[in-house]
Parts: C-alpha cells; sequence; structure tokens
C-alpha cells in the first residue's frame, strides 16, 4: 500500500473506533439508568454520581488512549516515526470528573422537578415519570457519548498544538453531520503558517471552532503531515459540502444561518 493508502485507513480505523466507544458507553449508561429508581435518579447522591463518573471516565480513557495511537501510527506513516512522548498534555481528571457531574444533573433536572410534583401512588402520575425517565437516561447517554469521545479529541488537540510535524488540520464528519459541522468540513484543510508557509493559511474565527462538537455528533478533527493529503472520501464530503456553502444565500453571519438551516432541514 502507499503511503497515502495507509493514511487513509488508519484515518478511518480511528473514526470508527470513536463510533464504537460511544456506542458501547450509550449501551452500558442506559442499562445502569434502568436500574435506578426514580427517587434514587432525582436524589443524585454522590454514589450515585461517581457511578457515572466511572462509566464515562473508563470510556474517555479508552478514546484518549485511541487518539493517541491514531497520532502515532498517522505520524509514522507520513514520517517514519511516532511522536515524542512530550507532546502529550497531562490529563485533567478533576475537570474531567467535573463535566460528567455537571452532565449528570443537568439532565436529570425534570426527574427532580417531577419527582417533587406528583405522588408515588398516582397510576397517572407514574405512567408520566416513566416518560420523564425515559428522556432523561437517553438524554444522559448520548451527553455520555460526547463526554467519551472528547478523550480522543482533547488528544489530538494536544499533538496539534504540540507535534511540529503537524502541519494542518481538517474536520471529518460522520455518516449524518449537522449543519455546523458540515460548514467546516467544508472549509477543508487548514493549514499551520508556521509549521508550513508554502500553503495557504487558514484561521478559524470563534465561532467556527474546530473542536466544537455536540451530542451524538462523531465528527473529528485530523492531523495532517508532508507527504499526505485528506482521505479522498473526505475530500469528497468537503467538495460536496463547499457547493453547497457557495449556493446558500447571504454573506456572513446570515449565510451560515441560511446554510445550517437548510441543510439541517434535508437531516
Amino acid at each position: 500500500m502507499s503511503r497515502q493508502s495507509d493514511f487513509n485507513a488508519t484515518a478511518q480505523a480511528y473514526h470508527q473506533a470513536q463510533v464504537d466507544i460511544s456506542a458501547s458507553l450509550l449501551e452500558r449508561v442506559a442499562s445502569w439508568w434502568r436500574g435506578l429508581s426514580p427517587q434514587r435518579a432525582a436524589e443524585g447522591s454522590s454514589a450515585v454520581v461517581r457511578e457515572f463518573q466511572a462509566l464515562v471516565s473508563s470510556s474517555r480513557s479508552r478514546s484518549y488512549a485511541e487518539g493517541a495511537k491514531f497520532h502515532n501510527a498517522a505520524r509514522e506513516v507520513a514520517t517514519g516515526e511516532p511522536a515524542p512522548e512530550s507532546i502529550w498534555g497531562d490529563r485533567d481528571l478533576s475537570t474531567e470528573a467535573g463535566q460528567s457531574r455537571t452532565a449528570f444533573y443537568v439532565h436529570t433536572a425534570p426527574v427532580r422537578a417531577e419527582v417533587k410534583r406528583g405522588r408515588l401512588d398516582d397510576p397517572e402520575f407514574l405512567a408520566l415519570l416513566d416518560d420523564v425517565m425515559s428522556s432523561a437516561g437517553k438524554n444522559l447517554a448520548d451527553d455520555a457519548g460526547r463526554l467519551a469521545e472528547m478523550g480522543g479529541r482533547d488528544a489530538l488537540a494536544d499533538a496539534r498544538e504540540n507535534d511540529p510535524e503537524v502541519i494542518g488540520y481538517y474536520r471529518k464528519t460522520d455518516a449524518d453531520p449537522c449543519g455546523f459541522c458540515a460548514m467546516l468540513a467544508a472549509r477543508g484543510a487548514a493549514y499551520t503558517e508556521t509549521r508550513n508557509a508554502s500553503r495557504s493559511t487558514r484561521a478559524f474565527v470563534s465561532e467556527e471552532d474546530p473542536d466544537q462538537y455536540h451530542r451524538n455528533c462523531h465528527c473529528q478533527t485530523l492531523p495532517l503531515f508532508r507527504g499526505v493529503s485528506m482521505p479522498p472520501e473526505d475530500a469528497a464530503k468537503r467538495a460536496e459540502y463547499l457547493a453547497r456553502w457557495n449556493a446558500t444565500d447571504g454573506s456572513g453571519a446570515e449565510q451560515l444561518r441560511n446554510f445550517q438551516r437548510d441543510f439541517n432541514a434535508e437531516r
């Protein structure tokens, strides 16, 4: 296989690994949530929160490891050498735990409100409470998936910032991206001026943050090295999204709103 082919396969394998990590966590969180009574979920004791944090943390660690593994493999394909250990930052486990704790309390707020509102011996109320529990559990599981995939994304962000061999990056979308993610992918490869002055540069403004992700998003911001370019399937998606962007009315923020509205309407 050629260097480019190896890079393409490595990028695809990494993306699939992250999707699998997220899907596995969603199943485990959903199973755990089904074992909670509404009262215990509403109470949100430190023990319950720690159980949720442990589920997320184990998957996030796997995701980070996959991110580092991918960066090393992609770098070795392109340059012949894996990345030095010095490029990896220290994970802030306290912040990660805080993010999981916040997600728990945000998504269980409707359960707490509902438990306070009704009588647990009223069949009608219990049926409504069951619906609220189901919705809260789904939202919590979805957000757990986002937090887990942040592990790999954090690893790649560390590498992108600290590895001098990274000359740029691009947005690899999942199979069904939202309008915002499609807009970022339409930008194509963004090259780092100080590392690759021969290429045109592109700076993302704050509302086009390459590391902005949402629940149920499996997009990744992947590195580029000298000697390799965007995989053909990602370049084709970029061309598709760019054509749609160029055909969208308006300019600036207005064009972005119109693009997202029209793109999301067709999902």
